[in-house]
């Protein structure tokens, strides 16, 4: 049964035209599509937020940058023309250099000899840039192109005159010339003082302070004495190369060493001091054998042979580069060093070393005789590393309260 609704009494709205702005906004919209164009509209305009209330009108304007002031340039000029102006005529031409050398230390300089016998100052001349420019990056150059000149000639009697070309400086005066490289050189008798101590194994600091002691006046540094020395080490070797070197300087010892079977490849190196193997067969109950690693150039183990003498005064015996610490390279080492000893009854009684196993079997084998002990040094580090790891504590403290040295037995 369908029961018939009237519809409701209200009217309905009326749809008002369109905007006429909206539509050529459209146009516009619709133009642009397919052409540019000719008169494009205008940019917003920007909009001013002013903080704090204020207006962005009444806001003081930033005040002026100053201009930047280059530094003044200071010019130097330094005249000690007459102090090297005489008239007296030197003997030789190493009395003349002798003489404007310590004129020029006494007012803070030094030279250096040119061309012939041209003296100039040391900071004269400019820098030479070279192909590797490291230096130039790094650090500047002392040259300033000071014009200081002298000029040494030879008469006809065979002694020598000074003539002043340009005495004026373009820089300051030094108080103290230590650490220049003109001043510091060694002289020829001080250079054979130094190779001596090289020779003797002397360290560089004590070989400054010696040559001190006989120059009070040197202006030497450490580093001159550095240098002199790897020039004369330098000399010793020659042309020949490290490993060359090395091997040239066992021959004269008792060394062994061992290749790789089928090959020229040297795997180990084994070499002892004669007057070292002589005091050993006087003192050679005590045996202590350690290994350093990687604390040389080829990161290769390092087996020290130590002996201690009734003074209770260690000495070196031998020692053994090796390609590894196994039980086949350590067994090479102890074979070469018995071989040394020509006796069985020469062969130690008490040996000491590390926990490392290949060193401990190696020297129950071949010294089936010797009581084996282990070093209370590395026992006391061991104990003292486990200590902290376990304990987490940084510092391990006696019972005085006083702190446990790493050589201290635990």
């Amino acid at each position: 049964m369908v029961v018939p609704i009237d519809a409701p009494n209200f009217d309905l709205p009326k749809i008002e035209p369109p905007n006429a702005l909206l539509l050529l906004l459209l146009e516009d919209a619709h133009d642009s599509g397919n052409a540019k164009s000719e008169n494009p509209p205008p940019p917003p305009p920007k909009l001013e937020i002013s903080l704090g209330g204020s207006k962005a009108e009444d806001a003081p304007p930033p005040p002026p940058i100053p201009p930047v002031v280059p530094p003044p340039v200071v010019v130097v000029c330094i005249d000690q023309r007459e102090h090297f102006t005489t008239k007296h005529k030197f003997a030789t031409r190493n009395d003349l250099l002798k003489w404007v050398g310590e004129k020029a230390r006494k007012l803070g300089f030094s030279t250096v000899i040119g061309k012939f016998v041209t003296l100039i100052c040391e900071r004269g001349g400019s820098y030479t840039e070279y192909k590797r420019k490291s230096r130039c990056e790094i650090a500047g150059s002392v040259k300033c192109e000071c014009p200081f000149r002298l000029r040494g000639y030879m008469l006809t009697g065979g002694e020598w005159s000074l003539k002043v070309g340009d005495g004026k400086h373009n820089h300051d005066m030094t108080d103290v010339l230590k650490g220049h490289k003109i001043v510091g050189r060694l002289n020829p008798n001080e250079r054979v003082h130094l190779e001596e101590m090289v020779d003797s194994n002397v360290p560089p600091r004590q070989m400054l302070t010696n040559l001190k002691k006989r120059n009070c006046t040197t202006s030497t540094t450490i580093k001159h004495v550095c240098n002199a020395s790897y020039r004369y080490r330098r000399s010793i070797r020659g042309t020949r190369n490290d490993m060359q070197h090395l091997l040239k300087s066992l021959v004269d010892n008792v060394y062994h060493c061992r290749k790789y079977l089928y090959s020229e490849v040297v795997s180990d190196v084994f070499w002892a001091h004669p007057y070292s193997i002589k005091l050993f067969k006087t003192f050679s109950t005590l045996l202590v054998l350690d290994s350093t690693y990687k604390t040389n150039k080829c990161r290769l183990p390092l087996l020290e042979f130590v002996g201690n003498t009734s003074t209770m005064i260690t000495f070196s015996i031998d020692f053994a580069y090796m390609m590894s610490e196994r039980q086949d390279n350590v067994y090479w080492a102890l074979q070469r060093f018995c071989e040394m000893l020509h006796s069985k009854d020469l062969h130690p009684k008490v040996v000491v070393t590390n926990w490392e196993y290949a060193l401990i079997n190696v020297v129950e084998y071949v010294f089936p005789k010797a009581t084996t002990m282990l070093c209370s040094y590395h026992i006391g580090q061991n104990v003292r590393a486990k200590c902290k790891l376990d304990c987490k504590v940084t510092d391990l403290k006696g019972k005085n309260g006083q702190a446990i040295k790493h050589a201290s037995v635990v």
